[in-house]
């Protein structure tokens, strides 16, 4: 093809793809989503032609997934169940059905949910940007995927969400959070989603709410953008051996801009890992040979376990850490330490290191080496003038709390006997009131009992007139009846 050619093939595209443009312009919202989900489609088909007989697992499918149960052997994963989602989620998809969750989550791992169970394909569309630990999600999707198994990702363009004016996620951020010693501080993906939303002059950002965990709502942990996921995200990832899997396919559909599909392979060996047919450089794995027999992070746990470092003593006595932002424990590991920062107040780093240059010499932390074995080897923290200072403070602290504990316990007793007191007094004051109130009672009886024969008395008296006044009348009536008696006959 001539430079003509050229020219006039590029011009028809660039044509096509405005028209294109032009048209879903003018679709509706429902029209967009319905192409949208056939775009992805397709371009599952294309990458997992025989997907009807393989088994896979959809992330999130919601009321939209990708495949249903007749179409291929599909499970579905979500941190709520079925029910849950309809409760909270029914409003923003009213009329659509919801899928039956199989794997629910809950606050528990993706391995840990899926545990023995492995899959041919994944699919997760617009997942990723929640997961706090990008690389930790993408290494356990990889575990659950048997050899060669594909995973189809839609991967929101920040560019066109919300998260517009919000700074790029990159590598660099992904590998801390990775590395961070077994955890991701979600503190700052919180605030960047809080600070850089689109509507942020509505919102009231407040460090405290930070810490207390008031913002527990669905925000976005990294963003991405097109152009730049493959280089600024993908390629560093591969090269330093952080991300196990081959790009197959890389799609944008102009006019439905608000993602990006990206099609992956996994693939156990770095050195064939490839971006969309191009060979990434494999950095070379670490020579450990010269490297301490400890592992950094089973030395920072023991360490931070110990009580001998304070983070907020570290932090108020060195501003320059406090201000840089820092983690003050790595500070303390891989820099503090060597240059006479002190991890609390009575453990002198220089010192230990200056007493015993075999420790310097092989590049250990003193801290740690007191802790694992210079404690045990009768190594001392401090100078010997601080250690008897050290000493006499840990005496009188001791004989401080033994006064304490011996005034507490003198207080707990006296409380105890006025207690013991109030009691038998209670009892007693209880026993004279009931013998009160008995007696009491026993009077009222008497006296009910007097009135009552007083008020009977009358009555009593009126009946004995009565029964006297009859028995007159009847002697009177015997008396007639005898004199009657003669002059009848």
């Amino acid at each position: 093809m001539n430079e003509n050619e050229q020219q006039h093939s590029s011009f028809r595209e660039r044509l096509i793809q405005k028209n294109a443009v032009r048209k879903i312009s003018k679709m509706t919202q429902e029209e967009k989503d319905e192409l949208r989900l056939s775009i992805r489609r397709q371009l599952f088909k294309k990458n997992i032609p025989n997907y009807a007989n393989l088994t896979g697992l959809e992330i999130g499918a919601l009321c939209s997934p990708l495949l249903t149960k007749e179409e291929s052997d599909v499970k579905y994963y979500d941190i709520f169940s079925k029910d849950t989602l309809i409760e909270h989620f029914q409003e923003c998809y009213p009329g659509k059905t919801f899928v039956d969750v199989d794997f629910v989550a809950k606050t528990r791992s993706l391995s840990a949910v899926l545990g023995d169970n492995k899959f041919d394909y994944f699919i997760a569309n617009h997942v990723v940007e929640h997961i706090p630990d990008f690389i930790g999600f993408f290494k356990a999707v990889s575990e659950s995927l048997n050899d060669g198994g594909k995973f189809f990702l839609a991967i929101p363009d920040r560019r066109f969400t919300f998260d517009h004016d919000r700074p790029e996620t990159s590598a660099g951020h992904l590998i801390v959070d990775h590395e961070d010693n077994g955890s991701v501080d979600a503190a700052e993906h919180i605030l960047d989603a809080l600070i850089y939303h689109q509507d942020h002059l509505k919102m009231n950002v407040y460090w405290s709410d930070i810490e207390s965990g008031r913002y527990n709502f669905v925000h976005h942990h990294h963003v991405f953008n097109y152009e730049t996921f493959l280089d600024r995200i993908i390629k560093p990832l591969v090269r330093m051996r952080y991300f196990p899997f081959s790009v197959l396919d890389y799609h944008y559909e102009l006019g439905l801009d608000n993602e990006f599909v990206i099609v992956l392979e996994k693939c156990t060996d770095p050195e064939k890992i490839h971006v969309l047919g191009d060979k990434i450089p494999i950095q070379p794995l670490k020579d450990l040979s010269s490297q301490n027999q400890y592992d950094f992070r089973e030395q920072m746990a023991m360490i931070a376990k110990s009580g001998w470092f304070d983070p907020l003593w570290y932090l108020s006595k060195y501003s320059i850490v406090r201000i840089s932002g820092l983690n003050p424990l790595k500070h303390y590991y891989f820099w503090g330490a060597y240059h006479g920062f002190n991890p609390c107040d009575h453990f002198d780093s220089k010192y230990y290191l200056d007493s015993n240059p075999d420790v310097r010499k092989v590049g250990l932390n003193p801290l740690w080496h007191f802790l694992h074995n210079g404690k045990q080897e009768g190594r001392t923290p401090l100078p010997p003038d601080r250690m008897r200072e050290l000493e006499e403070a840990e005496k009188k602290a001791e004989q401080e709390l033994r006064e304490k504990t011996a005034r507490q316990t003198e207080a707990r007793l006296a409380a105890m006997e006025k207690k013991a007191a109030e009691v038998a007094l209670g009892k007693a004051e209880a026993e004279a009131k009931s013998e009160v109130e008995e007696e009491d009672r026993a009077k009222a009886e008497g006296k009910a009992k007097a009135d009552a024969v007083t008020k009977e008395a009358p009555a009593a008296e009126v009946r004995a007139n009565d029964a006297k006044k009859a028995d007159a009348k009847a002697d009177d009536k015997a008396k007639s009846a005898k004199e009657q008696a003669p002059r009848a006959k």
